[in-house]
């Protein structure tokens, strides 16, 4: 479910990866756009993906949906010597009301955090550490962003994770050690309270199919499949929130489940 959407890292030139770079372009590079040269930052390469070279180094910086096989698979053993500048480890789950959620998380105090909400409209994002900080959370209603909602109903919830110089280094270290999801909660209980963290390690933890990819291919499990994943990643999460607001209206409709969820005069669940 962790997943990479961002990636850059600058290799050490030697004979060798000098040798291995037209296949490394190959690799990672499509056919397609390899006429599309640019520069970025002294370096000049090809872009999708992003594989230039300057005196000195080699750099590989790509986004979006390619980011995490590149991550993955580079072959790191060419060069004596590379640096992971940033990478951004992702997890999406869902909710009821991705909105309300990242409305209620609580950061931190030993880091500065921002919060931003549209007017009349959907779509909160939340921040966690400063723009120039090694480290720093954005917690996003991917939904209203991207206007995709789950098969299950709901909405996208994307906690990401932007990790830059050490902190890049060490996850990407985490990454090809499939130790990721220790370094990502990690890192997490640290930026926000204790509850937003267990839904989330609780989301990890459970889902056995990742819940979102960027091209949403069809859902293809059966119907009571889907309606078993809504209840555990929507009305769970949903539930234990109300729980700390109203616990009886919980104990109560938990209640309504082996009666049929019948009322009594006053129209409370019974």
């Amino acid at each position: 479910m962790i997943r990479t959407d961002y990636f850059v890292i600058t290799m050490l030139r030697n004979a060798r990866l000098d040798a291995h770079f037209p296949a490394l372009v190959g690799q990672y590079v499509h056919k397609a756009h390899e006429d599309r040269i640019m520069q970025y930052y002294g370096f000049r390469g090809e872009n999708k993906v992003f594989i230039g070279q300057s005196e000195d180094r080699v750099m590989v910086w790509v986004s979006g949906t390619e980011a995490h096989y590149v991550a993955k698979t580079l072959n790191t053993s060419l060069t004596e010597s590379f640096s992971v500048a940033r990478i951004d480890l992702q997890i999406t789950t869902t909710s009821l009301d991705a909105d309300y959620w990242i409305e209620c998380i609580s950061p931190a105090k030993a880091y500065k955090a921002t919060k931003v909400v549209n007017v009349n409209e959907k779509g909160t994002t939340l921040y966690v550490g400063a723009p120039t900080s090694r480290i720093r959370l954005r917690v996003y209603n991917k939904t209203a962003e991207s206007g995709i909602v789950p098969d299950t109903g709901g909405e996208y919830v994307r906690f990401e994770l932007q990790c830059r110089n050490q902190y890049a280094d060490k996850a990407f270290v985490a990454l090809r050690n499939n130790m990721v999801r220790s370094f990502y909660l990690m890192v997490l209980k640290r930026m926000v309270d204790a509850y937003t963290y267990k839904l989330v390690e609780g989301a990890i933890r459970s889902a056995e199919d990742e819940l979102f990819t960027d091209d949403f291919p069809s859902v293809k499990d059966d119907p009571i499949a889907r309606k078993k994943r809504w209840l555990e990643q929507s009305v769970l999460p949903a539930l234990r929130r109300l729980l700390v607001e109203d616990k009886e209206y919980v104990d109560n409709f938990i209640q309504s489940l082996y009666n049929g969820g019948n009322t009594d005069n006053d129209g409370d669940i019974y």
